[in-house]
């Protein structure tokens, strides 16, 4: 079962698309753990989550390991610009990495559910609105990971989930630059309509941060009185 997971993920099936096919096996098959796809689902098997890395003590403001010192090493409990808390469990590692590369690249259900699974806990400002990151224009399809978390995070909390957020322009992919081409990559590349509610701004991952504050700086301008970043994992 599990060879026959994989291959049909990996190629199309006649005119099938290949994400199609996958969402498909998801619904015929039994529910297995989405990672190691042998232990029973439908979420993370009890040997999957053992390993996962929990962030050690993160910073509140910017969700970089604090390692017990009084303020954080990083920011100095600054924060990132224009986000007003940064809340962030898990380190983007091992099998966090393995399950969003399935949730992303594959675009399996099962483990874009089981991301959803694993996001923190919040305590979110009365009246707030839940916005993800938005895709950029003329992604591949599939589920978007952002906008699907966003969407988990409304439901728990019983929020409004609103895609109040674009991207405006192109961009070259984050994952290839440093972290001062990161800033110069996104700066001015997203717009917000006009809004008078406190956000929680959802992202699937924070490496050195560019994309949420550019994305909260936007928000800000567009007249939120308060943005809360919430992500899956982060690079440490």
């Amino acid at each position: 079962m599990h060879g026959l997971r994989r291959g049909c993920a990996g190629r199309s099936i006649g005119n099938v698309d290949p994400m199609a096919w996958a969402a498909v096996l998801d619904l015929l098959l039994p529910s297995v753990c989405p990672r190691c796809r042998v232990a029973p689902g439908p979420l993370l098997c009890p040997g999957c989550a053992a390993d996962l890395e929990e962030l050690a003590d993160p910073c509140p403001w910017c969700a970089e390991p604090r390692a017990g010192a009084a303020r954080c090493p990083v920011c100095d409990d600054r924060g990132l610009p224009h986000c007003d808390r940064v809340t962030v469990q898990w380190v983007y590692d091992g099998a966090l990495r393995d399950l969003v590369g399935i949730a992303k690249i594959e675009g399996r259900a099962a483990a874009v559910a089981a991301c959803a699974a694993l996001l923190p806990p919040l305590d979110v400002a009365p009246g707030s609105v839940v916005v993800p990151v938005p895709p950029s224009p003329g992604r591949r399809p599939g589920p978007h990971l952002a906008t699907a978390l966003a969407a988990a995070v409304a439901r728990h909390h019983r929020l409004p989930l609103r895609r109040w957020l674009r991207q405006v322009r192109p961009a070259a992919e984050q994952h290839r630059l440093n972290r001062a081409d990161r800033m110069r990559n996104v700066e001015g590349l997203f717009r917000a309509r006009p809004l008078t509610v406190p956000v929680v701004l959802v992202d699937d991952l924070i490496t050195s941060g560019a994309t949420v504050i550019m994305a909260a700086a936007a928000l800000k301008a567009a007249g939120a009185p308060q943005v809360q970043v919430v992500a899956l994992g982060r690079t440490v």
